[in-house]
């Protein structure tokens, strides 16, 4: 009798796979071949699955996306506006060897895009996604009275989402790469020169504030 196949679970295997494929290797490095061997499976498998690369890849960058917004949404529930706005930031950085892979994950996406309308379109609606969660928590920490309601909330995102790619790519691409206590350093600066926050921020390590933040949010999500 033939073994029943989960398709659902089959399907998200594979872009796992493309997802740390890129990861570890860039856009370029992608083939039928490598996601294949990476899942565990034969190539035939996954062309069963994924009807082209381009496809692959779209539903890839979705995959990402989920992996990387879970932490971001579990932050934005912090009763402190202002920290969560820190910590959202924080966790955009290049800090560890997991987010360099996401980074190099959406540097690759840069490149293609510039040549490929899909994955340009894709792009394009990560920046939109991007730009509204910084404004959103800007706008919370002001409606709590963290930051003065002159702050041009708008704007401060669109200069904070260019700082987070210039230290990305400073990081990733120059053979000068900022540490990640650099890297916390230069958006707490930019909050509190920029956004001119009614309080000082909290002197605990960005690091270590964030997985004590993470732990507690993650255990209250799980316990509601």
């Amino acid at each position: 009798m033939p073994k029943k196949v989960d398709h659902k679970l089959r399907r998200e295997a594979f872009l796992e796979a493309a997802y740390r494929t890129i990861k570890k290797k860039g856009i370029a490095g992608v083939t039928v071949r490598a996601v294949a061997q990476e899942a565990g499976f034969t190539t035939g498998a996954l062309v069963h699955y994924v009807e082209s690369m381009d496809r692959l890849l779209a539903e890839a960058s979705e995959y990402a996306a989920r992996y990387v917004r879970a932490d971001m949404e579990l932050m934005e529930q912090l009763p402190d506006r202002l920290e969560a706005l820190r910590q959202v930031v924080h966790l955009s950085l290049p800090i560890d060897e997991d987010k360099r892979g996401n980074w190099n994950f959406w540097v690759g996406f840069w490149e293609r895009s510039v040549h490929n309308a899909t994955v340009r379109k894709l792009t394009h609606a990560r920046y939109r996604e991007w730009l509204k969660r910084v404004e959103r928590l800007i706008r919370s920490a002001q409606d709590a009275e963290d930051i003065p309601l002159d702050v041009d909330a708008h704007q401060q995102a669109k200069m904070c989402v260019a700082l987070v790619d210039g230290i990305a790519t400073q990081t990733l691409r120059s053979g000068f790469p900022l540490s990640a206590a650099e890297q916390c350093q230069m958006v707490d600066e930019w909050i509190v020169t920029s956004l001119r926050p009614n309080r000082p921020l909290s002197a605990l390590s960005g690091v270590r504030q964030r997985r004590r933040h993470l732990r507690g949010a993650k255990a209250a999500a799980k316990a509601s």
